[in-house]
């Protein structure tokens, strides 16, 4: 059964944990601290975070692990307040808090913008509970510092940190400084992981898109070539959505050169009626100088989280709720049409990248559009 609704949690397969938690019931093992731990887990990765409480509020003893995956669902759903609660119930209830304990509130405080608390809790963990950060505690306070705009101090806590740096928390700066647009710190940053690894696609793509952005374009060919040259390859955006209990998959780009299925049709429709309602395509997130903007659009148009919503909108019945797993980080132009989507047509939409949660409904998105 662990095993069983680890992989439905992987998978984001809601219908496929929700058919095995009845079988878990009829055999009795929801009498065992994992098993309801795993479907703790299994729904808050799904993105039904009110199953996820059902459970966790339903078991009659609770240990650690079963408080920290409830505190991870609050965080990942960007629910910081009842992620902060939680820990403060938790030790009421005389728990002990562990280190995944507190990799959840560190990144509830990190996507929620609340940078002292973070730095309170961070070292509480360290001088009350005598826990030693890991690598993963060490990125949350970077991205933590990095989302919050203060990039200097984030590059000056990796420096001192007591480890020698993984690429991983070099690259979680990079990703900040292309948010908050500072070339020259991205430039320090990238120098800093080449040092480590200059093997990974990603790093480039985000250097090249961020100079793109800033006209650039003499640093942004010689990034692409010098990513050509050394092999480095990016991962392609990949989306699922599970509908009557198969999961569909769906890459980005699939479609750019065939309009001739019903998929790409209904893409391309709805689309349209997304522009009616005020819906402009960002084609500034398409760094390409050499093509034109109807181009750029079709490229957006065909990125993997929409051809996997359109979907959903074609093959599950009105007012369904529509749940899709990305692979990467949402992009902002998806963002936007996933919101207005949610607005026109009724549908909640909740979208799982590789950083959090995204609930849409009624045009606006539970992120608050920090993240």
């Amino acid at each position: 059964m662990l095993v069983a609704l680890s992989s439905c949690a992987l998978l984001g397969a809601l219908d496929l944990g929700k058919w095995i938690h009845e079988y878990v019931k009829k055999n009795g093992f929801d009498q065992y601290v994992k098993v309801n731990t795993a479907l703790i887990d299994m729904y808050a990765k799904c993105g039904s975070l009110e199953d996820a409480v059902s459970v966790f509020r339903e078991m009659p003893r609770r240990d650690t692990q079963a408080w920290s995956a409830m505190i991870v669902g609050y965080a990942t759903h960007g629910h910081g307040s009842q992620a902060l609660s939680m820990l403060e119930e938790m030790k009421k209830a005389k728990v002990q808090p562990d280190e995944i304990s507190f990799l959840g509130i560190l990144y509830a405080c990190s996507h929620n913008g609340l940078v002292e608390e973070g730095y309170d809790h961070f070292y509480s963990m360290i001088h009350e509970y005598g826990i030693v950060p890991s690598i993963k505690h060490y990125g949350c306070m970077v991205d933590l510092l990095g989302r919050a705009g203060r990039l200097e101090e984030a590059y000056k806590f990796i420096d001192e940190l007591p480890i020698k740096p993984t690429p991983i928390l070099w690259r979680t700066l990079l990703s900040s400084c292309s948010s908050h647009g500072n070339v020259e710190m991205a430039k320090q940053v990238i120098e800093r992981i080449f040092e480590l690894d200059d093997s990974h696609g990603g790093d480039y793509v985000i250097l090249s898109n961020l100079c793109a952005r800033n006209g650039r374009w003499d640093d942004v060919n010689y990034l692409r070539k010098t990513m050509a040259d050394k092999g480095a390859m990016k991962v392609p955006g990949c989306s699922s959505i599970e509908v009557n209990n198969v999961v569909h998959e769906f890459f980005a780009g699939d479609g750019v050169r065939s309009t001739s299925t019903v998929l790409h049709r209904a893409l391309d429709e709805l689309v349209k009626e997304l522009k009616l309602a005020g819906y402009v395509p960002d084609t500034s997130l398409v760094f390409y100088a050499d093509i034109e903007d109807e181009e750029k659009e079709i490229v957006l148009r065909y990125h993997s989280e929409k051809l996997a919503i359109t979907y959903g909108l074609l093959n599950t019945p009105p007012g369904t709720t529509i749940r899709v797993v990305k692979n990467l980080r949402v992009c902002v132009d998806c963002h936007n049409a996933a919101k207005f989507i949610s607005l026109i047509f009724g549908r909640q939409i909740i979208l799982r990248d590789v950083q959090r949660f995204h609930h849409f409904k009624d045009g606006k998105c539970s992120c608050g559009d920090y993240w």
